[in-house]
């Protein structure tokens, strides 16, 4: 097939086949390139991020660790703690109440805890809440939570704005001083809540917040499985007062089941401890880190960035960027993830991944694993990404942080770049075959020249002109064909002159008589080399008589009569006879039609009656003589 393509064809379809894959080549290796540098700038980004917001967590945590201490270690702080203590086993002394005002009390406190608390913890637990799981025992938490949750004016999640109780007791009188002072220091730091809890009862002796966990015990309670009590526990017994215990994010019933993180420390009075501190951490706080006051994209986060920590339980500990941008699309994302329903419909309740959201990829696999690193894998929307991970240096904490980016927009550029590369690709290939055609017409068009020329030698044409001015490859090629022509024209050249030399040869009889044989074709040409050779002969060799013999001639040609006519009128001129011997048949009839131009011509009809002729027409000269 390609042996059929000519070489305008063929060098065509080369130079733009090269073209194509030069340019094809250029394209990958520039793409390539570009992914590169575009991956190599996107995790050199998320591991700033990464580092920025790892050293903000680690600081303000190790904050959260000083502030805890320094407000343990206050003295005011244990004089509240003491005063607590002794209010609260006083409580049921210093308010006198009878059977019927306990049992209002009672059922103001019951209709709370089925109108408020239960319907808002059932819409984030499992099953069915009832009030038994969570209905205090003791008649000093009943009164306490009866004075400030049931008779508390304030509405749910503003009761910490109540600073006592009018009831004229110990702790209303102790609650009012401290509630203030308290509150303000939670409300400067942002904490969620803070308890002082005897160390020996475990009851909760004070909370800014007020929620059910208030008065309850943290050793016999309800609330005795939850973090709190396993931050207590941890604290009750500690022998240094700079000792802090911080319990992870776990569901805390008393907040609605919301996910809640614990720090506490030991309260002296003195060198004897009579309480601990525990301060509820907040989640706003932390998320405010992990999310630059949600601008995420002031930090480098692009559209699809954001940072997030992840516990050792493979769960989220900050909110995630996409449940608080669009909701409803990062829930369909999880439900088309694989999450369970019922998961889905959690942190749709709680407006909260902490705690709940699973992230288990290679990334936090690797970081709680103690690895730090980059790479790029599909996150826990099912989406991939490229990733910054590391573990946190935060005591009694085993998180790691991910710094994570969409890849569809970490390589928006590359795919700019690929639609930029087609179109220059396109253009590319669009003027190689434009510059192809031209330069195979280039090429081929001297090429092309030499053809017809090379054609016109085979008719015979010998004297064409061949350009020879060029100065490459086809230059020389015309010039080397140019000499060609030139040796085989004189080649051509002396064999004419030997064929007619050949063909017209002037053979001496004897004295005074010459011989020509004439055989083959008769052209103008060849007439005037014969009428040429004649009349030198002639004149050469002094001959009186000329004999022309043609039996070598069978097809009559009008020229050859004419030509025959000219030459015998030149032998006249020179005073020799002219006889004509060996006309064939159709050589005669021809010859006949010259007319007189032939007849001063003898005429024999063999080659020796010509000779006889000739002899005897020499004998009658010297007889005449």
């Amino acid at each position: 097939m390609i042996r059929k393509l000519t070489i305008r064809t063929r060098i065509l379809i080369v130079l733009v086949l090269v073209a194509i894959v030069s340019a094809g080549a250029s394209a990958f290796s520039a793409l390539y390139l570009g992914r590169q540098a575009l991956e190599r700038t996107a995790f050199n980004k998320l591991t700033a991020v990464r580092e920025l917001k790892a050293d903000q967590v680690e600081d303000y945590f190790r904050q959260v660790r000083n502030q805890v201490v320094l407000f343990s270690d206050a003295p005011m702080i244990a004089e509240a703690t003491r005063g607590f203590r002794e209010a609260y086993r006083s409580i049921e002394e210093d308010v006198q109440l009878d059977a019927k005002q306990l049992r209002d009390m009672d059922q103001r406190l019951r209709r709370y805890y089925q109108q408020e608390f239960l319907p808002r913890l059932s819409a984030n637990k499992a099953g069915f809440p009832s009030l038994p799981e969570f209905w205090p025992s003791g008649s000093a938490t009943r009164l306490l939570q009866g004075l400030y949750i049931g008779k508390n004016p304030f509405e749910t999640g503003s009761k910490q704005l109540f600073d006592r109780s009018s009831d004229g007791s110990r702790y209303s009188e102790l609650h009012g001083r401290y509630h203030p002072r308290i509150r303000e220091f939670l409300e400067r730091f942002g904490y969620h809540d803070i308890f002082l809890v005897d160390h020996e009862t475990g009851e909760i002796l004070y909370s800014v917040f007020k929620e059910v966990d208030f008065a309850t015990s943290l050793l016999h309670g309800p609330y005795r499985d939850t973090s709190l009590a396993m931050a207590f526990r941890a604290a009750r017994n500690a022998r240094d007062r700079n000792f802090l215990r911080l319990e992870d994010f776990q569901p805390y019933p008393p907040s609605y089941n919301a996910a809640a993180s614990f720090i506490a420390s030991p309260v002296f009075d003195g060198d004897q401890q009579i309480g601990v501190a525990v301060f509820q951490m907040p989640v706003d706080r932390l998320d405010r880190i992990m999310t630059s006051d949600r601008s995420w994209s002031d930090v480098g986060l692009g559209d699809s960035g954001e940072s997030y920590i992840v516990a050792e339980d493979f769960t989220m500990r900050n909110q995630s960027r996409f449940l608080i941008e669009d909701r409803e699309r990062f829930l369909e994302q999880l439900r088309q993830s694989g999450m369970e329903e019922g998961m889905v419909r959690r942190i749709a309740s709680l407006g909260s991944t902490i705690g709940i959201q699973e992230v288990r990829t290679p990334g936090t696999e690797q970081a709680l694993a103690g690895a730090s690193g980059t790479l790029m894998f599909e996150d826990y929307r099912g989406l991939p990404v490229l990733s910054a991970f590391r573990p946190l240096d935060i005591a009694d904490a085993h998180w790691v942080i991910m710094s994570e980016m969409d890849r569809a927009e970490a390589f928006a550029g590359i795919r700019a770049l690929q639609r930029s590369m087609l179109g220059v690709l396109a253009l590319v290939v669009a003027g190689s075959v434009l510059l192809a055609i031209v330069l195979s017409r280039g090429l081929t068009r001297p090429l092309r020249g030499l053809t017809a020329r090379a054609n016109e030698l085979a008719e015979g044409q010998l004297d064409v002109e061949i350009d020879t001015r060029r100065k490459d490859e086809i230059g020389q090629l015309a010039r080397s064909f140019d000499s060609m022509r030139k040796s085989v024209k004189s080649l051509v050249e002396r064999q004419e002159a030997a064929i007619d030399a050949l063909s017209t040869p002037l053979i001496p009889m004897r004295a005074g008589v010459v011989l020509m044989p004439l055989v083959g074709d008769f052209d103008r040409g060849r007439i005037e080399r014969l009428r040429h050779a004649l009349v030198q002969g002639i004149h050469e060799e002094g001959a009186r008589v000329t004999i022309i013999d043609i039996t070598g001639i069978s097809v009559f040609d009008p020229e050859l009569g004419r030509g025959l006519a000219r030459v015998s009128a030149a032998a006249r001129l020179l005073g020799a006879a002219v006889v004509l011997t060996g006309a064939q048949p159709e050589i005669a009839r021809g010859l006949a039609d010259a007319g007189e131009r032939l007849s001063d011509v003898e005429t024999r009809r063999t080659l020796q009656e010509g000779i006889d002729f000739a002899l005897n027409h020499l004998s009658h000269q010297k007889e005449g003589r």
